[in-house]
């Protein structure tokens, strides 16, 4: 992986607050860091330090109540936090993905996982035939460590394992072609042999996509040997 000269992202003096009692209260202070092309970066430090309110920040999806008050936060070289709802959604949809905690729920579980796949896909800037998107799917689920992919997709979530619906997820995200996917503490509902597979899968994207990936964990030991650099917030 070779450094661009220039970062994908850069985060300056971002400081997130929260409404109370008629002010904003702020939350989390100070934060800087920049993300380069085709990197994994890990952004760790104790639960309850703001790791998600960042990620939440960055893609414009904080809850009502929350905002961010200072700070820049420039992506491609443009400040994003200048925009409005309708590029926010742009820019999730075909530019940065966020996948949050808890996406294991993430699926409908009364929808089949074709479906569910097929509807992201059709969210895609190029449009592809049924057919297309068919052997895609295939494909892009095989190199998500799938052996039967018809299985997979012919399968309801509740059909699947914990690790198998994250992988699913992420196939899902990859599919609409990010340049950046934030990856918020993805192993926490996973046994450790999962959590391990999701990290080796995380580092492959990064390699075989030339994905830059922000990956956010309170577990600073079993992401340092997958990263390419550690932030660490107080």
């Amino acid at each position: 992986m070779t450094k661009s000269s220039k970062p994908l992202l850069r985060v300056e003096e971002l400081e997130v607050s929260c409404h109370q009692d008629g002010k904003w209260k702020p939350i989390v202070q100070d934060v800087s860091f920049q993300l380069f092309q085709g990197e994994m970066v890990a952004l760790t430090g104790p639960s309850g330090c703001g790791k998600s309110l960042t990620a939440h920040a960055i893609v414009g999806l904080l809850e009502p109540g929350w905002r961010v008050t200072q700070g820049k936060i420039f992506y491609q070289g443009k400040n994003i936090l200048d925009y409005d709802t309708s590029f926010w959604q742009k820019l999730r949809r075909e530019e940065i993905a966020l996948m949050i905690q808890q996406s294991l729920n993430g699926l409908n579980p009364i929808r089949k996982v074709k479906k569910q796949m097929m509807e992201t896909l059709l969210l895609r800037k190029d449009s592809m035939s049924r057919k297309d998107m068919n052997g895609y799917l295939h494909t892009l689920l095989q190199q998500f460590g799938f052996h039967d992919p018809e299985t997979v997709l012919s399968s309801y979530p509740f059909e699947l394992s914990g690790g198998m619906r994250q992988r699913v997820l992420l196939a899902m995200m990859v599919s609409l072609q990010p340049k950046i996917l934030i990856a918020d503490e993805p192993t926490t509902s996973l046994d450790v042999m999962n959590r391990e597979r999701v990290l080796v899968l995380l580092k492959k994207l990064q390699h075989d996509f030339g994905l830059t990936v922000l990956l956010i964990s309170h577990d600073q030991q079993s992401v340092k040997k997958f990263a390419n650099r550690i932030i660490q917030l107080e």
